[in-house]
């Protein structure tokens, strides 16, 4: 038997999708895996269904919490695994059968301490099940892409395979990188990216398996979250902190400074947008303090005329912003669907 991994699965209220999750894990073609079910506080029937899982499997060990958050629940994962490698699985989302495999055999082959692969977006309404539809495509040798730190960091920081790093289901860590690094519990919003833009900090290298191979389901729970002052200010704490870094790590021009401060904006428009359509002055009000922040500071500077226009058309004369993020939004998802099926087609 090889490497130990410890799969971790945070749950919360998610008793429909909980058994294909699981399952999806016990039909590897590697069987060298614990998986640890940690229940974040459930108020269905998602720890019933844990219970009967560890009933049936012993490599299944259910954590019960009281309600902390999705990264408290992460955090307690981590702390009772015991593979060498960490495997990060969201409670409504299925894996391909060789996943876990070919994860491994890419990280022990490359040196690569952390691995991923590329997201299936599927709505809960397709036909077929998880295993019929992943199933149709099988591995060997894999299609993949290495590359060292400094070449990680330029990627999670460009438009180029930036959306492979940013979401921590489907990644694979070497449980020694990881150290004693954690999610950040007091962050609602974004805590994901933070954690996985940390690990590389430290300096790791990563590979990217280029098969559709993580099952994210899309559903009306995870389309659009509630749209809180909290939520809006943790997402923007974390995606100062990487400019911040990125702006200590790398100066110039072509850092990834300008890209994370085009990101904030766009997501400040985008959730103001929104505050308005839901008539919530109070989050309005706050997302318009955050947005004259960036205005004023210095990396501002650096987009181009016209970002810098949409920006103050959106918060001093959102009547006349609300065609441009019409067709902002437009042109941004055609680009997503081309880069996704660039990515397919490696």
């Amino acid at each position: 038997m090889g490497p130990l991994i410890s799969v971790i699965v945070p749950i919360y209220n998610t008793q429909e999708y909980l058994t294909k999750c699981v399952q999806s894990v016990l039909d590897q073609t590697y069987q060298g895996f614990e998986i640890l079910l940690v229940d974040d506080g459930s108020l269905d029937g998602s720890a019933e269904i844990c219970r009967a899982f560890c009933g049936s499997d012993s490599r299944i060990r259910f954590l019960p919490l009281p309600h902390k958050g999705v990264s408290a629940a992460r955090n307690a994962g981590m702390d009772e695994a015991k593979g060498e490698y960490l495997f990060f699985l969201d409670s409504d989302d299925t894996i391909h059968p060789q996943l876990l495999e070919a994860l491994l055999e890419l990280c022990e082959t490359t040196g690569a301490a952390l691995a991923t692969e590329v997201y299936r977006h599927m709505m809960a309404s397709d036909p077929g099940s998880p295993a019929e539809i992943l199933s149709t495509e099988t591995g060997g040798p894999w299609r993949c892409s290495y590359m060292d730190n400094a070449e990680a960091l330029r990627q999670f920081s460009s438009r180029e395979n930036g959306h492979s790093f940013h979401g921590i289901g489907g990644k694979m860590v070497r449980s020694s990188a990881v150290g004693e690094l954690r999610f950040d519990e007091t962050l609602t919003n974004s805590e994901d990216t933070l954690f996985i833009y940390q690990l590389l900090e430290t300096g790791l290298d990563v590979v990217i398996l280029w098969e559709k191979w993580y099952q994210y389901w899309k559903h009306g729970r995870n389309i659009s979250g509630l749209l809180t002052i909290r939520s809006c200010g943790d997402s923007y704490r974390c995606l100062k902190y990487i400019c911040d870094q990125e702006w200590k790590r790398d100066k110039g021009p072509g850092s990834g400074v300008t890209f994370w401060t085009l990101v904030i904006s766009a997501r400040l428009r985008r959730a103001y947008v929104r505050s308005r359509q839901e008539r919530n002055r109070e989050v309005s009000g706050y997302l318009r303090k955050l947005a004259g922040y960036e205005a004023r500071s210095d990396r501002f500077l650096r987009l181009s005329p016209k970002e810098k226009w949409k920006h103050h058309l959106a918060f001093r004369c959102y009547p006349l912003y609300l065609p441009v993020h019409r067709v902002s939004s437009w042109m941004w998802r055609m680009e997503e669907w081309k880069r996704r099926n660039q990515s397919s087609d490696r």
